[in-house]
């Protein structure tokens, strides 16, 4: 399956709205798309785009500690699938004994690769789905 790096290109916070949305941008390209999130989902990841952790470990805080306390680093998130127009991601995790794939929501697939260099990689068949735009 090719896949495609895109870049977090935008958080849409929305008072009058229950859902919100990122939205993701090809890089080196022009396509993009929205994703549904919730609205804990997205203030985490403003957070933490921002840089404004929490004196206690959050959820995506955890996990990034749980990672690398079992000696793992998350090398690339990709979204892998969309069925019934929801979207489906992995967590590509290194390992000493190679990579792991987790399944993960891609809102806290999302929330764990801001601020950091981690890839975000879409199946070239999603890229060409309806759903997604052209132009921003």
């Amino acid at each position: 399956m090719p896949m495609v790096p895109f870049a977090l290109a935008r958080i849409v916070l929305s008072d009058a709205e229950q859902a919100q949305r990122i939205i993701l941008r090809e890089i080196g390209g022009t396509r993009h798309f929205p994703i549904e999130i919730g609205e804990n989902e997205a203030v985490a990841i403003y957070r933490r785009s921002m840089k404004r952790f929490h004196p206690r470990p959050l959820t995506h805080d955890l996990l990034d500690n749980v990672i690398a306390g079992m000696g793992g680093t998350l090398k690339c998130v990709e979204i892998a699938d969309l069925r019934d127009q929801t979207y489906f991601a992995n967590l590509v995790i290194q390992t000493a004994d190679g990579e792991v794939r987790v399944d993960a929501r891609p809102s806290d697939a999302v929330a764990l690769l801001v601020g950091g260099t981690v890839d975000l990689l879409v199946d070239e068949e999603r890229v060409l789905h309806p759903l997604f735009e052209e132009r921003m």
